[in-house]
């Protein structure tokens, strides 16, 4: 077995992710099976939810103030009807065929704003959306996978230590306006000074941002609803509620920056780590569940994941490893990760 705890020296050769199997589909994958049922059966269950609320609004009364209510879940079934019939349903029946590897050479991997464009044979191109801790990623590693295509000319595209995959399309020519990306580390660097890294920060804090956004845009909906309906009764009610969206947008913006503080002053420490029960997607499938062990200088520690990123998990599945950014203790909660991929979250070891 490897050394119990090292500070990481950064050799290509040490830092594995998960990669799916070449020439399998991910159908072979009860996880991705299960992950996309989840999404299935979530959406599935929103749009009649949205339906029966849309429907008791409109039964209870027909004031401008329910038909705004009535439009906003009408507007949100839309997308989910667009969601479930144009992504999910597709990329089940993707699932049935074959993996493939591309390894893009000079030329064969062009970036357009948030476009990239990579050469197949045959003269195609298959061209999809990547964030830029991605694209980074993908300039770096030259490594991508392909499920597909279907008739509709659609593929699924991920990259390597990351089972969710996103949907890109074949053409006959690279995204007008393409150019070669620049030159990326082919080795790891130290957490503050790893550009997918620090570009994925900054993704997270825009996400957190938005969604700190949206919780206090909704305390104060309810605020506002309660004034409306000017109903002392549930006054009370109204405004706990609302400081319980203050707060828990307030914590995921703490939960941030607690992510980019470790990036910024913490060292990369790998420790053997293996997953004791099965992964359990939860949610909408980009998270998941499981408990597994790794080891500490001073013996083995239970690590709980829960509603962890599933694409943690995977690595932890396939690698036997637990990154960790600063010095893992038992009892104290740690950001983990993979050094060079867009994955952060917090766990507590023991």
């Amino acid at each position: 077995m490897p050394r119990r705890l090292a500070e990481v020296d950064f050799i290509r050769s040490r830092v594995t992710a998960y990669e799916p199997h070449v020439g399998e589909p991910p159908a072979s994958d009860p996880l991705e099976v299960e992950i996309a049922g989840k999404q299935r059966n979530r959406l599935i269950n929103a749009l009649v939810l949205y339906g029966l609320l849309a429907a008791l609004l409109l039964v209870l009364s027909r004031d401008p103030a329910t038909l705004v209510l009535v439009g906003i879940l009408a507007a949100i079934a839309a997308v989910s009807l667009w969601v479930l019939f144009l992504r999910v349903l597709p990329g089940r029946r993707l699932m049935n065929l074959p993996t493939v590897l591309v390894t893009p050479g000079p030329g064969q991997l062009l970036v357009s704003s948030s476009t990239v464009s990579v050469a197949l044979p045959g003269a195609q191109w298959v061209v999809v959306r990547l964030p830029r801790s991605k694209r980074i990623q993908l300039a770096g590693v030259r490594r991508l996978f392909l499920v597909g295509p279907d008739a509709r000319g659609r593929v699924l595209v991920a990259l390597p230590g990351g089972i969710t995959a996103r949907f890109g399309r074949l053409r006959t020519a690279a995204v007008s306006g393409s150019v070669e990306p620049g030159s990326q580390p082919h080795q790891p660097v130290p957490a503050a000074q790893d550009p997918v890294l620090v570009a994925f920060v900054r993704e997270v804090w825009w996400r957190t941002a938005g969604t700190a956004i949206v919780l206090i845009l909704v305390a104060a909906l309810f605020l506002a609803g309660n004034a409306y309906l000017d109903a002392p009764v549930t006054g009370g009610l109204a405004t706990v509620i609302a400081v319980f969206y203050v707060l828990f947008g307030l914590l995921v913006l703490s939960r941030a920056a607690t992510l980019a503080s470790a990036v910024r002053s913490q060292a990369w420490h790998e420790l053997p780590a293996t997953l004791d029960t099965a992964i359990e997607a939860v949610g909408f499938g980009a998270l998941g569940g499981a408990e597994g062990r790794a080891m500490l200088s001073d013996g083995e520690a239970v690590v709980r994941f829960r509603r962890q990123p599933i694409d943690l998990l995977v690595n932890v599945r396939a690698t036997g490893r637990l990154w960790v950014l600063g010095e893992p203790r038992r009892g104290k909660k740690v950001v983990v990760g993979l050094p060079g991929h867009p994955i952060f979250a917090m766990v507590k070891l023991g």
